[in-house]
């Protein structure tokens, strides 16, 4: 496995600049996530199904990058 790869952006078909807006927004993304599961398990009515809808929008993204990368 390697620890290091320099060529990931150029992997998934992204300039780093690209793949820098992706991962930022994701990051983001994962932080309101956070704060919004935080009030969830205080007071689960809130936003019982967001996570749910979340998650799944988050892999269609992620799999849309993986689309064309290469090993």
């Amino acid at each position: 496995m390697k620890v290091f790869n320099f060529n990931h952006p150029c992997d998934v078909s992204l300039t780093y600049k690209e793949h820098l807006c992706f991962t930022w927004k994701e990051s983001a993304r994962s932080l309101l996530a956070c704060v919004i599961m935080f009030i969830h398990g205080i007071f689960p009515p809130i936003l019982d199904w967001w996570y749910n809808e979340h998650i799944e929008k988050a892999k269609r993204r992620v799999d849309k990058i993986n689309e064309g990368r290469t090993k």
